[in-house]
């Protein structure tokens, strides 16, 4: 076993979801919104399908969430993402 193992160069649903305090549903039906970044489905054999979020994912999963709580709507928050009004971390 490697003594630094590689980091990971996605994040998973339950990473976003958890972030927001939401369920996984809710994460991919944002996505679908176009309030959270595309995510990639990969198939995980026995296990079913799992999806691969940006890194970033978790962090704007809270930002959207932050934003709804303070009465936005999906389109306004969508319109806020495109001025760049979410910066992801570094």
């Amino acid at each position: 076993m490697p003594k630094h193992p590689e980091a990971r160069a996605w994040a998973t649903s339950a990473e976003v979801a958890e972030a927001a305090g939401v369920t996984t549903v809710t994460v991919l039906d944002w996505a679908k919104r176009g309030v959270l970044p595309a995510y990639t489905v990969v198939h995980g054999g026995r296990r079913g399908r799992a999806a691969r979020w940006p890194l970033h994912a978790p962090a704007q999963a809270a930002w959207v969430r932050d934003q709804l709580d303070g009465g936005l709507t999906f389109a306004e928050i969508a319109e806020r993402l495109a001025s760049g009004a979410f910066k992801p971390p570094t």
